[in-house]
Parts: C-alpha cells; sequence; structure tokens
C-alpha cells in the first residue's frame, strides 16, 4: 500500500497532514502551492444529519433570544463545516412553511468539554439560498 503525504511551505515552516508511518510502507510525498490547498476551507454542502439536528437543538434558545422570536419549527436541511480550532458549522434551518435562517454554529475541540455555541445568523432565507461563509 502507498502512502501520500502532501504538505505545502508556509511563512512558519513545514505544515503537513502525515502521521508517522511503518518504514515498510512505500511513501510518495507532493508539495502544493497554498493556492491549491484547503486549510480551514469550507466543505461541500451536505444533508443535514441527525448530529448536526442536535447541533441546532442546542442553539435553537441562544437564537430565539438574539432574533427575539419564538419557532415552532427549526429543522436542520444542510449545512457545511469549516475546520478550526475546532470545527463551524453554517447551517440551513427551516424555521417556517417558506423562510430559512443560515446558523454559524462553533463546536469546540472535544477536550474542551463546552457546547455549541451560536456565532452568528441570516435570516429571510429562501430554500433555495446557499450556504455561503458569513
Amino acid at each position: 500500500m502507498t502512502h501520500v503525504c502532501v504538505y505545502m511551505r508556509d511563512a512558519w515552516g513545514l505544515c503537513s497532514d502525515c502521521a508517522e508511518l511503518p518504514s515498510s510502507e512505500p511513501l510518495i510525498i507532493s508539495e502544493k502551492s497554498p493556492a491549491t490547498m484547503m486549510a480551514g476551507g469550507l466543505s461541500e454542502t451536505k444533508p443535514a444529519t441527525p448530529e448536526v439536528q442536535q447541533l441546532v437543538n442546542q442553539v435553537k434558545p441562544q437564537f430565539e433570544s438574539r432574533a427575539g422570536r419564538n419557532c415552532a419549527v427549526f429543522t436542520a436541511i444542510a449545512y457545511k463545516t469549516q475546520v478550526v480550532a475546532g470545527t463551524m458549522y453554517f447551517i440551513k434551518v427551516q424555521v417556517s412553511d417558506a423562510e430559512y435562517v443560515h446558523l454559524k454554529v462553533f463546536l469546540s475541540l472535544p477536550h474542551e468539554n463546552l457546547g455549541p455555541s451560536l456565532v452568528s445568523f441570516q435570516t429571510g432565507k429562501t430554500r433555495d439560498d446557499p450556504l455561503t461563509y458569513f
């Protein structure tokens, strides 16, 4: 089995995604320029999972307080992620028959043992509005 190691040189030294390899495993190293790397970029849009719905349920009180409204419907439809020092979730949530909001939710690293936090949100969205960074 061949292991492919992708790394990038930057102003701070060498960044690598590789773990230590057994000495018998062949190694291919490929250098990429910063323009082709997507560290910290948004993932593709994915259908909401039960885990994403659980995050949405946990931040619903934060949204309702900050938006000044109560939502009978609060259903995750789709999401994107961004890896930071934890994970940033961009989530499309249905709040009525024809109204959607986009939530930006931060989930810290597991060892920090903190719950999800609503960073920001966008209201007045439709089902067809794409999830983008905000």
